[in-house]
């Protein structure tokens, strides 16, 4: 498994916003596949700075993406750094590519100066997140969905 910034692979854009858009955004009212790719877009050009995204490939084949990111939750602005849009592809699961694509995250976010990184996830994804040592904040709605915000504090 590779794991790359999504501004190396800005083709695989339109993959990971249909993958977006089917997993999360189209329960939106009003939420558009070319807005959700609008959002990924943003970040398949930067490699140094926040917000960006890296990608996994297996045999070059695109198979996951994380997001760094900028207070994704409006009712929480003190959360400044944010990882967010994880997802593995479903014929991948279980094979290590979130676990990977975490780590890498996190090593970004310290190579950029980040000391916190939050994300908020439902509850069957929490044990993914304290493995990788996230801690519980509290529960919080994001479009009326229930989540539980969590925060991961680097150690360097």
């Amino acid at each position: 498994m590779k794991i790359s910034l999504l501004a190396d692979f800005p083709h695989e854009a339109p993959n990971i916003a249909k993958w977006y858009y089917d997993e999360w955004a189209s329960m939106a009212p009003d939420f558009t596949e070319a807005m959700v790719l609008e959002k990924v877009i943003e970040k398949s050009v930067n490699r140094n700075e926040i917000p960006l995204s890296l990608v996994a490939h297996i045999d070059k084949e695109l198979v996951g993406v994380i997001e760094l990111k900028f207070r994704e939750n409006k009712h929480y602005p003190e959360y400044e750094h944010w990882v967010g849009g994880v997802y593995t592809h479903p014929g991948h699961r279980g094979k290590g590519v979130a676990h990977s694509l975490l780590n890498s995250a996190k090593e970004k976010a310290i190579s950029l100066g980040v000391k916190q990184l939050y994300l908020q996830c439902e509850s069957f994804n929490v044990e993914l997140y304290l493995h990788h040592g996230f801690k519980v904040l509290h529960e919080a709605k994001h479009h009326e969905i229930e989540t539980t915000i969590m925060v991961w504090e680097a150690t360097t």
